[in-house]
């Protein structure tokens, strides 16, 4: 329901001419969802784009790669500080985490359908899944920081 309401709100601020309060809205809707570790730089890209599809998704893409850069700092950092079993284990998570991971989005990309606002919710949520993985690896390495 809440992703309905998120597509619903997406799509009335993306078909709806506001100007500068509809891309306000666009990034706060974000925001609100969002977890911990997107960053400021995306939000103000969104805030630019306004309702340019173009110019959102190119927001997106950015986004993307930061937060897969950020996924793949930490996991090999976090892989550096593990020996034996525990690396074994670390590798073995992160195939299982990858494999849901594509899954999901394909999921999803079946579910929302080839729609506009709906590539841009799959695309948010993969955004957010990689955010989400970053952010449990860094935890995984404040702990291995402290042994």
């Amino acid at each position: 329901m809440k992703t309905a309401a998120t597509i619903f709100a997406i799509c009335l601020v993306l078909f709806v001419d506001g100007g500068a309060l509809a891309s306000e809205n666009t990034a706060q809707i974000i925001k609100r969802q969002a977890p911990k570790g997107i960053t400021s730089a995306f939000y103000e890209c969104i805030e630019e784009a306004e309702s340019d599809n173009v110019a959102l998704a190119a927001c997106q893409s950015k986004e993307k790669k930061r937060q897969d850069t950020r996924l793949n700092a930490a996991y090999k950092l976090l892989l550096s500080k593990q020996r034996n079993t525990s690396k074994d284990n670390l590798v073995r998570a992160e195939r299982a985490w990858l494999e849901l991971h594509g899954t999901s989005k394909a999921f999803e990309s079946s579910l929302y359908g080839g729609e506009i606002v709906s590539s841009f919710q799959v695309m948010q949520n993969e955004i957010f899944r990689l955010c989400e993985r970053a952010n449990t690896l860094e935890e995984y390495l404040s702990i291995a920081d402290d042994r």
